[in-house]
């Protein structure tokens, strides 16, 4: 079952925890920030 926009951003705004397949999703609607460490460009 996916997890409504609204209820994301309830869990969001409370402080709740979020799920996996939520935090994905949240995520992916770009109401979290992702994780992933970019990298930086290195001059050789």
């Amino acid at each position: 079952m996916v997890a409504k926009l609204s209820t994301i951003r309830r869990k969001i705004r409370n402080g709740e925890k979020l799920g996996f397949s939520e935090r994905a999703r949240a995520v992916n609607k770009r109401l979290l920030p992702s994780k992933v460490k970019k990298k930086k460009n290195v001059k050789k």
